[in-house]
């Protein structure tokens, strides 16, 4: 198992040291449980993570704690925290690799529907390893293209005018396909509707109630998709199209 470790700015600082957690208090807690993973106690590591995580979280974060938990043969947790790290950094290959990893321990094997073939490229081009990465491109092409506005307005030469508003129009270009995937990947950060079976073994009903037909059974970190929800029941379903209704506290959201 990859570890990584810790090394982020706390941009909530300010916020933190007033509800919560300092910036040098979550810093220090990072440092203690990265040294107490390097020593094997994974315990104690999760125990500060969590801390940490409670008041701010990133990518890099999630992945930890998903280690922690796979070292503790924890593996409906690890999966559910590798799968938060990847919805913040898509095209991470440690986060991918180790995920991988994890599901290989589940037992239920659901085929998949077939998936966007790039993979990795286009999950490092949606977001990479920053969720925000289109959000600030579009802010600074946006920038960028009023002024070029005002220096073609401005411009006395008429070829230079040309030149410019031509550059605009392009700047203009790449600012639109940045807000369309900025607003793309604020779907896809925001969408909690998947989530991974915590229980050892769960039987899926026809109906949101106990006494009804078993349509199948799921086993702990097989991956669902929350469709609706109903006195506590979750209908679920799985990646291959079926779909049935989950007791309450069976599992947890991504």
């Amino acid at each position: 198992m990859k570890h990584r470790i810790l090394a982020f700015a706390l941009a909530l600082a300010p916020i933190l040291s007033v509800f919560g957690l300092s910036r040098v208090e979550a810093d220090s807690s990072i440092a203690r449980g990265t040294a107490a993973y390097a020593a094997g106690d994974h315990v104690a590591a999760l125990n500060l993570f969590d801390t940490v995580c409670a008041e701010y979280t990133s990518p890099s974060l999630l992945y930890n704690i998903g280690n922690c938990h796979f070292k503790l043969n924890d593996i409906p947790h690890a999966i559910l925290f590798y799968e938060r790290a990847l919805r913040l950094a898509p095209g991470d290959e440690d986060v991918k690799a180790n995920l991988e990893l994890a599901r290989q321990n589940v037992v239920d094997r659901v085929n998949e529907l077939p998936s966007f073939t790039l993979g990795s490229t286009w999950g490092r081009l949606r977001g990479g390893r920053d969720a925000d990465q289109w959000a600030r491109r579009s802010l600074w092409e946006s920038l960028l293209f009023f002024a070029l506005l005002a220096v073609g307005v401005l411009a006395k030469q008429r070829t230079l005018r040309r030149a410019v508003f031509g550059a605009s129009g392009l700047v203009l270009v790449a600012t639109l396909i940045s807000v369309a995937f900025a607003s793309f990947r604020h779907g896809e950060v925001t969408d909690d509707s998947a989530a991974i079976i915590l229980d050892p073994k769960v039987d899926v009903r026809s109906e949101p109630r106990e006494s009804t037909t078993v349509l199948f059974v799921l086993h702990k970190g097989t991956k669902v998709i929350v469709l609706q929800t109903e006195n506590g029941w979750s209908e679920v379903q799985l990646a291959n199209g079926s779909v049935g209704w989950a007791p309450p506290t069976t599992l947890e959201r991504i």
